[in-house]
């Protein structure tokens, strides 16, 4: 199951977590993955530039393979991305944003750029720009998602587009037979989120964990209402007593919204203790202290096909052993 993309970056498997940002995806998660065979990713979306230097030195004291940091465009700081070339991070993952900036002097410190995409004009554009390789998002992603089109189809899309260059699939994923279709539409690795969210290193509050186990598809929900810190940025998240509330008062526009400017609840990060808006941007993570009915719930459609919390590293091996399985009856 080893592509071309495994052994340019030094991995074993074609299997990454997801960068899902407020450090959710820590070190301790992406080290597993790592240990496992996989592209570990650091998700410092939304953290300053000193947590993302600390979490990239706890990664490294975890783990010397390859890893990758997420890093999301217009929630970063003028610092970040240097903080990252600085530490010689071997992958970067940008998302919403123009990499043009970045990938020259990403290059010359030895650091791989990747971003990810929505669609196949954007992957062109990002191919233009000179990155390393391209991941496209499918519109059942969780978290904030791009994509407007299921994965099935803009995978296939975007391989021929933009070919040779490696493109990584993303977007409700969660299965070694998944996994094997991916491959087989041409992807060269895949990124998981949900399946790893539900992982015993994650670092989602375990309330959020359970809720995600107990979800369907059927339970998530594309919407912008969850827009404090970052506005007119779809999403995908849990229906709760949030959007209940906010779908019964009519689905009123930022600035008219009941309960604007009320907290629902706190948490540690970046050790410091931060409060969460209603309607903020930032889940309940490890700490989470207050009401999680109305915190916002990422999730990507693949919590259909999740049942349990399991260690991040056994996750990876029955994946790829699936996969592996279901590669070799094809062939």
């Amino acid at each position: 199951m080893t592509t071309p993309l495994c052994t340019s970056l030094g991995t074993e498997v074609p299997i990454w977590n997801a960068g899902m940002g407020g450090g959710l995806a820590g070190p301790e998660l992406a080290a597993a993955v790592c240990g496992a065979g996989g592209l570990g990713v650091l998700g410092m979306g939304g953290l300053p530039t000193p947590a993302i230097r600390e979490s990239i030195r706890q990664l490294r004291a975890l783990t010397d393979r390859p890893f990758a940091v997420n890093l999301i465009v217009p929630l970063m700081d003028e610092e970040a991305v240097s903080c990252c070339l600085e530490e010689r991070v071997p992958v970067l993952v940008l998302f919403w944003g123009d990499p043009s900036p970045y990938v020259e002097e990403a290059h010359r410190v030895g650091t791989r750029v990747l971003v990810q995409c929505g669609s196949v004009a954007e992957a062109r554009r990002a191919a233009a720009a000179g990155v390393d390789a391209v991941m496209v998002q499918g519109v059942e992603a969780g978290g904030h998602v791009r994509g407007t089109t299921a994965l099935s189809v803009l995978l296939p899309a975007t391989v021929e587009a933009v070919a040779p260059l490696p493109v990584v699939a993303a977007g409700g994923i969660a299965t070694g037979q998944q996994v094997a279709a991916a491959l087989d539409l041409g992807a060269q690795a895949v990124s998981l989120g949900t399946r790893f969210l539900c992982s015993q290193e994650s670092r989602a509050a375990q309330e959020y964990k359970d809720r995600v186990v107990a979800a369907t598809a059927e339970d998530t929900f594309s919407t912008r209402m969850f827009d404090v810190g970052w506005p007119d940025a779809p999403h995908r998240v849990l229906r709760n007593g949030a959007v209940r509330d906010w779908e019964a008062a009519g689905s009123l526009p930022i600035g008219s919204r009941a309960g604007e400017g009320d907290v629902v609840g706190k948490m540690p990060v970046a050790g410091q203790t931060v409060e969460l808006p209603r309607y903020g941007i930032f889940m309940p993570m490890e700490g989470f202290e207050g009401d999680l009915d109305h915190a916002v719930l990422y999730c990507g459609q693949s919590c259909s096909l999740i049942d349990d919390i399991r260690p991040a590293a056994d996750i990876v091996r029955d994946l790829a052993r699936t996969a592996d399985s279901v590669l070799a009856g094809r062939s």
